[in-house]
């Protein structure tokens, strides 16, 4: 065996998949409770060893949230509003991953998919793949 767990789920992949619940419980809560009472809610019973960096990812996420939603938009010819909400903040993990934690394109769009896979409709990840590689070519070339 070449020393990776099989049946484990990584420390990324554990984080992602709780920083997507977050971003969901955001997405549906923000008008009427703050980020910090959303974040409190859902950490209220988990002792994880990366809550702080949670909790630090939202903040950090949620500041550029209208420009990742800026990015999602010029990169897809499908209309935002009719992108169902998961997709859509699968999109901008990954495209804040790549644009603002220099996490290599391929592994956030990897991620994406395993992400759309798991938690979206059956054909989501085309879609997800076709537009982080549309970002990937309209922004992530031009910013390096």
């Amino acid at each position: 065996m070449n020393g990776k767990r099989r049946g484990k789920k990584s420390f990324r992949s554990v984080f992602r998949e709780m920083f997507m619940s977050i971003l969901y419980q955001w997405e549906f809560r923000k008008e009427y409770e703050t980020v910090d009472e959303i974040l409190d809610s859902f950490i209220k019973n988990k002792r994880h060893r990366f809550i702080k960096a949670l909790r630090e990812r939202t903040k950090e996420l949620i500041e550029v949230n209208e420009e990742l939603e800026n990015i999602i938009r010029v990169n897809t010819e499908y209309p935002f509003d009719k992108i169902d909400l998961i997709d859509k903040i699968i999109l901008k993990i990954a495209i804040f991953e790549m644009l603002y934690k220099n996490i290599p394109p391929e592994i956030s769009i990897s991620e994406a998919i395993k992400l759309s896979r798991k938690f979206s409709s059956p054909n989501s990840y085309k879609f997800i793949n076709a537009v982080l590689g549309q970002v990937c070519r309209n922004v992530c070339e031009k910013s390096s």
